[in-house]
């Protein structure tokens, strides 16, 4: 680790890497349930190797709608008022998903292996399928923060399913209010 925090922050999310992705998207109704393991060299340790698992919960996406009607331009300029106006005409298109997690620390449990971060990640896949799980990853990242890497999957995840959640909005009438299209 450096002395700066936020760039071990970056450096951690931009540097895991997915072994196993989830088959499934996180769920548009429901909370979803993704079981992890995360491969990490130790970094006083050549050749040992760090292995957490535990579970991420992924809460359903809400829509978050703007309440436009009740903005009012007061002192504001013409252009300005035009430009509320235009988008309150648009507000059906203004609407945006918001996602939320908890990582669940009941399920969590960590051992020192010895091999390489790659060989073991590939062992451990290896079980996962084994077991069959759906919604199992793999990853491999930094021991410290290791946790961004927990992080940056769930960000993953939702930039992977948030195409197919709005589908399934539209598709269910969750995303509009009556008589909207």
């Amino acid at each position: 680790m450096s002395s700066n925090p936020d760039f071990d922050r970056w450096y951690a999310a931009r540097h895991m890497r997915e072994v196993l992705r989830p088959e499934k998207r996180l769920e548009t109704f429901g909370s979803t349930l993704i079981n992890y393991s995360l491969v990490s060299e130790l970094a006083d340790h050549p050749g040992k190797v760090r292995v957490r698992e535990g579970r991420l919960e992924a809460h359903p996406p809400r829509i978050i709608v703007p309440h436009l009607d009740a903005i009012t331009a007061e002192g504001f300029g013409e252009e300005a008022k035009q430009y509320l106006e235009f988008l309150k005409l648009h507000e059906k298109e203004l609407r945006i998903l918001c996602y939320g997690c908890h990582l669940r620390r009941d399920n969590f449990s960590e051992q020192i292996l010895t091999g390489t971060p790659d060989a073991i990640a590939h062992q451990v896949v290896d079980e996962v399928r084994a077991k069959a799980t759906p919604r199992a990853a793999v990853l491999i990242g930094e021991d410290e923060p290791w946790d961004v890497s927990i992080i940056e999957l769930w960000r993953r995840e939702v930039v992977r399913s948030a195409r197919g959640n709005v589908a399934e909005l539209r598709q269910k009438g969750g995303l509009f209010k009556d008589g909207e299209k």
